[in-house]
């Protein structure tokens, strides 16, 4: 394990986390237990930046209620946000992913026609069907659905089905992720792969080295983990045991106490490490 030591300022942490079921409760959406911590590192300097599958209409409304900056990566690692609120050099918006346009028609020229037809695609759904599928209130839906780079589904097939597909979208340039509710077509993109492009772009223009710490809560969020210095898992029912590059802190509670407990622990870690050295 390799440990990235940090000064007392904390203003070089970035704390990318993921929001439901991890920040929110993954059946409530309720972040209220959070708050106050979220307060506290803002006032410290540290940067929090959801990564997420929301898209960008729902983050920044979510940013409004939780007071940060609008600062994000949306939509899976496909396009990030606000990075100019950093450094004023950087451009307000960084795409990674094709649009999704472009995706479905890869995606409808070259997969099975018989997975295909497999595939509930959500935006074809009736309202009253993605409020079910999603578990949101109905003025949440408009948002959830403005989707710029990814399609989110139901896959109504089998498992052995499900692993063709996979296999099938990986072979033609693209990516499924599973996004704690359903599942989402989208480009070859990932948070891990598009927080690592954020902190490359935002340490080459600002000549400072970025301590990372990462929450997630299902596998969606692995790669990401994997690639930060502190890696930090929020309890969201049975957990498997992943072995990340850097040990990574569990939660006993749920969202949004576990993201309190395992943000908490992570500090004490890095201020033990810094008092230590």
């Amino acid at each position: 394990m390799s440990v990235k030591k940090v000064n007392m300022s904390f203003n070089n942490i970035l704390l990318f986390t993921d929001l439901d079921g991890t920040l929110l409760n993954k059946k409530t959406f309720e972040f209220k237990a959070a708050l106050d911590l979220i307060k506290n590192c803002i006032s410290k300097g540290i940067n929090i930046i959801p990564n997420s599958s929301k898209t960008d209409l729902e983050l920044d409304e979510i940013c409004e209620k939780l007071e940060i900056p609008k600062v994000y990566i949306s939509e899976n690692g496909s396009c990030i946000y606000g990075l100019n609120f950093l450094s004023d050099k950087l451009n307000e918006k960084i795409c990674l992913s094709r649009n999704k346009e472009t995706i479905f028609k890869n995606f409808s020229d070259n997969i099975n026609f018989k997975l295909q037809k497999k595939c509930l695609i959500l935006e074809n759904e009736t309202l009253q069907n993605q409020i079910e599928v999603l578990g949101l209130p109905k003025n949440k839906i408009s948002k959830a659905m403005n989707r710029k780079f990814s399609m989110p589904f139901i896959f109504l097939g089998n498992k052995e089905e499900e692993v063709e597909l996979k296999n099938s979208v990986k072979k033609h340039g693209l990516n499924i992720q599973f996004g704690g509710r359903v599942l989402s077509l989208g480009d070859k993109v990932s948070k891990g792969n598009a927080m690592m492009r954020f902190i490359s772009l935002l340490s080459n223009e600002t000549k400072k080295n970025y301590v990372s710490i990462c929450v997630g809560d299902n596998e969606n969020d692995f790669d990401m983990l994997d690639k930060c210095d502190y890696p930090c898992l929020v309890k969201n029912g049975p957990l498997k045991k992943i072995n990340f590059k850097n040990q990574c802190v569990v939660s006993k509670k749920e969202a949004p106490d576990g993201w309190v407990e395992v943000v908490n622990k992570t500090l004490n870690i890095i201020k033990k490490l810094e008092v230590n050295e």
